[in-house]
């Protein structure tokens, strides 16, 4: 037997031992503990501590758009 039939015949056998592990039911999940009220509950607290209404505030309120000091903005209307 050579080297490479062994080395394909230990991975077909690995791969079948693989698949078998893998395949299958597997394990049960725990129940859900919680029932709807309290969901709802939950839900609502949630809604009612972020609303979706909030605007985003901006990082730095009192910032401006334009050039920086001593230099011209190319944003402002054209010079004559």
């Amino acid at each position: 037997m050579s080297g490479d039939t062994k080395a394909q015949e230990l991975q077909d056998q690995g791969t079948r031992e693989f698949e078998e592990a893998i395949s299958g039911k597997g394990p049960t999940m725990p129940k859900n503990a919680m029932n709807r009220a309290d969901e709802d509950a939950l839900n609502e607290a949630l809604e009612e501590s972020f609303p979706a209404s909030d605007p985003a505030k901006p990082s730095t309120p009192m910032s401006s758009v334009g050039a920086p000091k001593g230099r011209k903005s190319v944003d402002g209307p054209p010079a004559d």
